[in-house]
């Protein structure tokens, strides 16, 4: 079966915090409210229980190992003043959250979507129901 949406468009779109189904609409209504479903298309964004937990982890290690970690080795080897190392890390533990909280479900998205190009909704068959649980069909 060949797809519809190739991994390269479904790449490009989540890039852009589109919609991977569809390409049309942006996924985040506002920087902390993310779409049920696309208002194009109809495709749930937040498909269920548990989706959920993927964003949050890729927004706790960004924001953790990414920049907190660097930053409390920089304050603990003296590179800078520890006072300013640990003003930095609790206003960045507070705001970085927040901001990062659309582009990591963007992330989120392209992510399982590369991996499972056969769950987009324009890639699957027609008699499919809302989700392909045959593992046969997802690989």
């Amino acid at each position: 079966m060949t797809l519809k949406i190739n991994r390269q468009t479904i790449f490009k779109r989540c890039l852009k915090a589109l919609c991977p189904n569809c390409g049309h609409s942006k996924i985040a209504h506002s920087w902390i409210v993310i779409h049920e479903k696309c208002p194009e298309c109809s495709m749930p964004i937040k498909r269920g229980n548990g989706f959920y937990i993927g964003p949050i982890c890729l927004n706790y290690g960004v924001i953790a190992f990414g920049i907190i970690s660097p930053l409390l080795i920089l304050g603990f080897s003296k590179m800078i003043p520890f006072a300013w190392t640990l003003s930095l890390s609790v206003l960045f533990s507070f705001t970085l959250p927040i901001l990062f909280y659309p582009i990591s479900w963007s992330l989120w998205l392209m992510i399982y979507y590369l991996c499972l190009p056969k769950e987009l909704h324009e890639n699957r068959p027609e008699n499919s129901d809302d989700l392909l649980f045959d593992e046969d069909e997802r690989l």
